[in-house]
C-alpha cells in the first residue's frame, strides 16, 4: 500500500507539477521564474533566496552559471506572482553570494574583486530598494542569516584562498562577522585563539588539511544558523569536517567539535560506490551496499529548531574536498591509489580480491588522499567525501541521529527518475540546503538534493519517530542550491532557488496531523530523549 501510494504521488508529480496525501502532506507548484536577460534579469543566475515577510517578495541573488568569469551577477526582487519588480547588476563590487531579509532590511554578501581581500555586506531597504549602509567584513562571505528578532546578522566568511600552495599570504583567515543592524557596527568571532590546539584539534578528529596554514586560516565557515533564543550560533566548517559555536554576545568561538566518521561497513549505512555498475547496466543503477569505507560527513547547509525547549540543528551532510592539494588534487580513485598492504587484506576479505579493480566495486569510489594516515604514500583508510545523508546535532554539537543509506534507498526504489548514477562514485545525491518550517504544527525539513535536482520533505515533529514524506520536483529546475520557507496569509510556501537552471520556483505546501507516513525510522534519536526527561 505504502509503495503504490507514492508511485501515485510521483505520477501526479509528473503530470501537474504537484503530489498530494503523502504523510498528510502536499505541494504545489505556483510558478517558475527563468532569470534571463529576456525577463529583465541582472542576476542572471539563481542562488540563494530569501523571503521578505514586510512586503510579500523574494530577493534572488546569482551569478550566471555559464558565464561567471565574465562578472555577471546582481539581484533579482520578485512578487509572490512570480513578476519581476526590480533588477540590480552589482558585478562592480564582486562576486555575490548570498542575501537574507528581515525587518525590512536585505543584506547582500559580496565578494571583493580579489577574493582575499575583506569582503562587503550591503545592507538596502527591502521596501525602496535604497542602499542604507554598506559594512566591511571578512574575505569572501559566503552565508548571512539574520538573529530571530533581526537585531544582528551573522556572516560566514569562508576566507578561502587564492591557492592553498602559495603560503600565508594567499589565505585569509577564516571567520563570523557579527552585525549590530542598527548601528552598523561589526565584530569578529575568529579562529586565532585555536591556532595553538591545532593537534589537540586534530587528535579529536578536527580535519584540519589546509597545507601552509594556521587553524584559523584552515577553517572555511560555510553556513551559519542561530538558536531560538539568539544567544548561540552554529557554523558549518564543511572541509575540516567539523561545526562551530558561537556565542553572539561577546563574538566569541566557544568550540569546535568534529563530526567523526560515518561507518559505510555497518547495516543501515550503505551507498552506491560506482556509476559505472554492471558496465553501465542501468538496472544496477541504486547498487546500495555496505563497504569498508569511513565517509566524512562535512556538512553544508543547517537549519535550527527547538523541541519542547531543547535547541537541535540539521546539516545536509554533502562533502567538499580541496582543489590545490600538495602534490595534485585531494581526489583519488579507489582503483588508482596506492593502498597500504594492511588495508588491502582487511578489504579483499571483505570483499574480494577484486575489491579495488572491479568496477562494480569501489574501483570508481572517490576518495581523499587524507586516507594516508601515516604520510608514508598510501591510503590506510578509505575517506569518502559527504555522508550522502542529513544529521541533527544537539546544541552542544553532538550527533543524535543520522539518516544512514536512508536518502539513497528512497531515491532508488520510489523516485528512480531522479537517480544519478553519474554522482555515485562521488557524494551520491549531494544533500547541500536545508530549512525547517513549520506547517499546521507539524515541524518539517526541507532537505535540498544538488544532484538529483529535489527536495525532500521529513516530519521532524516527533523525534523519535522521524518520517520520510514526500519528494518536491519540477520539470526543468536543476541543481537546487538555496531555499526559503515561509508563511503568510495566504498559507506556507517553500521558494526554491536553482543554481544550475538559472530558475527560482515556488511550491506551496500543506501539512495535516495524519498518524504514519511512506518511510519510518522508528526510535531516532539514540536514547535522547530519554536523557534529556532525567536532566529536566
Amino acid at each position: 500500500m505504502k509503495r503504490k501510494h507514492i508511485a501515485l504521488a510521483i505520477a501526479a508529480a509528473l503530470a501537474s507539477g504537484s503530489a498530494s496525501a503523502a504523510g498528510g502532506f502536499s505541494w504545489n507548484l505556483e510558478w517558475t521564474f527563468n532569470h534571463t536577460a529576456a525577463n529583465g534579469s541582472n542576476a542572471m543566475g539563481s542562488e540563494i533566496v530569501s523571503y521578505d515577510a514586510d512586503n510579500n517578495r523574494l530577493w534572488v541573488v546569482g551569478t550566471d552559471a555559464n558565464e561567471a568569469d565574465l562578472g555577471f551577477g546582481g539581484i533579482d526582487i520578485l512578487d509572490l506572482s512570480g513578476n519581476l519588480l526590480q533588477s540590480f547588476d552589482t558585478s562592480a563590487l564582486g562576486g555575490i553570494n548570498s542575501v537574507a531579509v528581515k525587518n525590512g532590511q536585505a543584506a547582500v554578501a559580496l565578494t571583493a574583486p580579489s577574493k582575499t581581500d575583506p569582503g562587503l555586506v550591503r545592507f538596502y531597504d527591502a521596501g525602496n530598494y535604497n542602499v542604507l549602509q554598506d559594512v566591511t567584513v571578512g574575505a569572501n562571505p559566503d552565508a548571512v542569516t539574520f538573529t530571530p528578532n533581526g537585531n544582528k546578522l551573522l556572516v560566514a566568511n569562508e576566507g578561502e584562498p587564492s591557492s592553498y600552495l602559495v603560503g600565508p599570504g594567499g589565505d585569509p583567515a577564516g571567520s563570523v562577522s557579527i552585525v549590530d543592524t542598527t548601528t552598523y557596527n561589526v565584530q569578529t568571532a575568529g579562529f586565532d585563539a585555536f591556532n595553538s590546539q591545532a593537534a589537540a584539534l586534530e587528535a579529536a578528529g578536527v580535519r584540519l588539511t589546509g597545507p601552509n596554514a594556521s587553524v584559523a586560516q584552515d577553517l572555511e565557515p560555510e553556513y551559519i544558523a542561530v538558536s531560538k533564543d539568539g544567544a548561540t550560533a552554529m557554523v558549518t566548517l564543511q572541509e575540516a569536517n567539523s561545526v562551530a559555536i558561537v556565542d553572539i554576545a561577546s563574538a566569541t568561538v566557544t568550540d569546535i567539535k568534529a563530526l567523526g566518521m560515518k561507518d559505510h561497513s555497518l547495516p543501515g549505512n550503505g551507498f552506491d560506490a560506482s556509476d559505472r555498475d554492471g558496465a553501465g547496466n542501468a538496472a544496477l543503477a541504486g547498487n546500495i551496499q555496505n563497504w569498508n569505507v569511513q565517509g566524512m560527513y562535512m556538512p553544508d547547509g543547517i537549519a535550527s529548531f527547538d523541541k519542547n525547549g531543547n535547541q537541535f540543528y540539521v546539516i545536509a551532510n554533502e562533502g567538499d574536498s580541496r582543489e590545490d592539494w600538495p602534490g595534485g588534487e585531494e581526489e583519488v580513485r579507489v582503483g588508482n591509489a596506492v593502498i597500504d598492504a594492511v588495508l588491502n587484506d582487511a578489504m579483499t576479505l571483505a570483499h574480494g580480491a577484486d575489491w579495488q579493480t572491479n568496477n562494480d566495486k569501489l574501483s570508481r569510489l572517490t576518495v581523499s588522499t587524507s586516507g594516508d594516515l601515516d604520510g608514508d604514500g598510501d591510503l590506510d583508510q578509505l575517506q569518502a567525501f559527504g555522508g550522502r545523508s542529513f544529521s541533527i546535532l544537539d546544541a552542544a554539537g553532538n550527533m543524535v541521529f543520522d539518516s544512514g543509506d536512508q536518502l539513497e534507498q528512497i531515491i532508488a526504489a520510489f523516485y528512480p527518475q531522479l537517480w544519478d548514477d553519474g554522482r555515485s562514485d562521488n557524494k551520491g545525491p549531494e544533500p547541500e540546503s536545508a530549512v525547517i518550517g513549520n506547517v499546521n504544527g507539524r515541524d518539517l525539513l526541507f532537505l535540498g538534493l544538488e544532484r538529483s535536482n529535489a527536495i525532500m520533505t521529513w516530519d521532524l515533529t516527533d523525534l523519535n519517530n522521524i518520517q520520510f514524506l514526500d519528494m518536491i520536483f519540477a520539470a526543468g529546475d536543476i541543481g537546487p542550491e538555496g531555499l526559503s520557507f515561509f508563511s503568510n496569509a495566504q498559507g506556507s510556501f517553500l521558494a526554491v532557488a536553482s543554481e544550475v537552471s538559472e530558475t527560482t520556483s515556488l511550491y506551496k505546501v500543506s501539512a495535516v496531523p495524519v498518524p504514519g507516513a511512506v518511510w519510518l525510522f522508528g526510535s531516532a534519536l539514540l536514547g535522547f530523549f530519554g536523557v534529556s526527561r532525567r536532566k529536566a
